[in-house]
């Protein structure tokens, strides 16, 4: 397990990146206290109040837990007073500030996510940057805690979702009774999630805190094993979990401000918390559902690999003959499980326009999932590629592919054989490119998107590793009838 901690999660804390992050986190401290300044001047605030305004930030998300390493972007939480406003001063002034910034570069607003932000590369490392804005007048250093509930009171749905992105990392890490083991499992844990095509909240998956949460929990229930054994009770434990039960480090409490009234995870009061298919809720106030994106699709994935996980890992640890650690964190290959795919092409003329089209594309690919849901006769399965793939286009000048491989019922197990079937997936389609294109905030009128289907054999090479198209190629055909008539209907 060291040698695929070493070679594949790399954390970084050598001396030289403890520098850059120093500088890093610096450089975007001044950068928000003189915007903050000079924001509070904008809304003629006297030049006394602006230079007491102030404006900090926070070390969020991995960096937070310890479970850096070099495939991990930075979370940043910028803390701000209440005449700061997020849509105006934080996606316009101070976007144009980072873009201005000669060590900044690749950046893009995402408003509309659940936690807004501006993803950045800054000194070469690639950075979340959240946004919050507090009812006081000014935040100094004198504001050593998020912890307490009060805190909240008088911030919009936003501030406080980035809130506690800090606040349950912190919480996280005090819940789990070993911090040395939790940090080392969970290192494991991230690395076997994306090698496995599994770290992704935008497709449906489960991301970082809901990976933590996971994690957490298992240091409870088993606070003296060591991180081989945590690892095979990790799966043995989640691939049998009754899900209608959530996964809990603390009991939900309200919280210890009166005058609080934000909504939290309550499955007695709200239909919509009833319906989550995956509880792994955040501990908190307001406690949350981490994995509210889960589907009926994406969860049969988890569980799926939850019981391979359980089986690999109780050979190794009985010392079976030919049971490795790499074995179970073999890389999972999309291309080799399917014959079939839907391409999603986010397209753009600019790559300004593209970083940000690209990105709305990607965290909308899940509801496309949903609609070919409810095709289960047709289609026996489905998986989602967490990752998008730059490739070229003809049209336009940049390009991003996401990829849904499917597996189709066999034409035996469907009922009256000897008749004709045509697989007909418009309908899902539409209403995909129906909600997609009304939900969309389009950077720019030179932006579109293309759904097709694609065979193995027809995908572009730069979806595949190294650009080049595998071996495998030649494995057995669904009847070649039923590809021509799926394909002539879906496009």
């Amino acid at each position: 397990m060291r040698i695929i901690l070493r070679d594949e999660f790399k954390p970084i804390e050598t001396a030289d990146y403890n520098l850059i992050l120093n500088q890093v986190l610096t450089s975007l401290r001044k950068l928000v206290k003189d915007w903050v300044y000079n924001t509070a001047l904008k809304h003629k605030l006297s030049d006394n109040i602006a230079g007491k305004a102030g404006g900090e930030v926070y070390m969020s998300g991995s960096l937070k837990l310890g479970v850096y390493g070099t495939s991990s972007d930075i979370d940043i939480l910028c803390v701000v007073p209440h005449f700061v406003d997020r849509d105006n001063d934080f996606f316009n002034d101070f976007f144009n500030i980072l873009k201005a910034h000669p060590n900044a570069n690749d950046l893009r607003g995402i408003r509309d996510a659940h936690v807004p932000l501006i993803k950045l590369k800054f000194h070469s490392i690639e950075i979340d940057l959240l946004f919050a804005r507090l009812r006081f007048d000014s935040i100094d250093d004198s504001l050593k805690s998020l912890w307490d509930d009060s805190i909240l009171a008088g911030c919009d749905e936003q501030s406080i979702n980035s809130l506690n992105t800090y606040r349950n990392n912190d919480l996280i890490l005090s819940l789990v009774p070993n911090k040395e083991a939790f940090k080392q499992t969970l290192r494991f844990i991230k690395i076997w999630a994306k090698r496995r095509q599994l770290y992704s909240n935008k497709v449906g998956l489960l991301g970082g805190i809901s990976w933590a949460i996971l994690t957490a929990k298992i240091c409870q229930l088993f606070p003296k094993q060591p991180p081989n054994r945590l690892m095979e009770k990790f799966f043995t434990v989640f691939c049998k979990w009754h899900w209608k039960i959530p996964v809990l480090l603390c009991d939900i409490k309200e919280p210890n401000g009166a005058e609080l009234t934000t909504k939290q995870w309550n499955p007695r009061l709200s239909e919509g918390d009833q319906q989550q298919l995956m509880p792994i809720i955040t501990p908190a106030f307001p406690c949350v559902n981490s994995a509210f994106n889960v589907s009926h699709t994406t969860k049969k994935i988890l569980l799926k690999e939850f019981h391979r996980g359980a089986k690999i890992a109780r050979k190794i640890n009985s010392h079976a003959p030919g049971a490795t650690w790499m074995q179970l964190f073999k890389k999972y290959d999309l291309f080799k499980e399917y014959s079939h795919y839907l391409r999603i092409d986010a397209l753009s003329r600019s790559p300004e326009d593209h970083l940000m089209w690209e990105g709305f594309v990607e965290s909308k690919v899940r509801l496309l999932v949903q609609e070919l849901e409810l095709y289960s006769q047709d289609i026996g399965h489905i998986r989602p590629e967490p990752r998008g793939f730059k490739v070229s286009d003809s049209d336009y000048k940049c390009c991003t592919t996401f990829l849904c491989g499917f597996r189709f019922r066999s034409p035996k197990k469907l009922p009256n054989f000897n008749q004709e079937y045509v697989v007909d997936l418009r309908a899902p389609i539409l209403k995909f490119c129906e909600k997609i294109m009304g939900l969309a905030r389009r950077p720019g009128k030179e932006t579109n998107m293309r759904i097709t289907h694609a065979t193995l054999e027809k995908l572009p090479e730069e979806v595949f590793e190294n650009g080049t198209k595998p071996s495998y190629l030649n494995r057995k055909k669904l009847k070649p009838d039923l590809i021509c008539q799926w394909k002539k209907m879906c496009e």
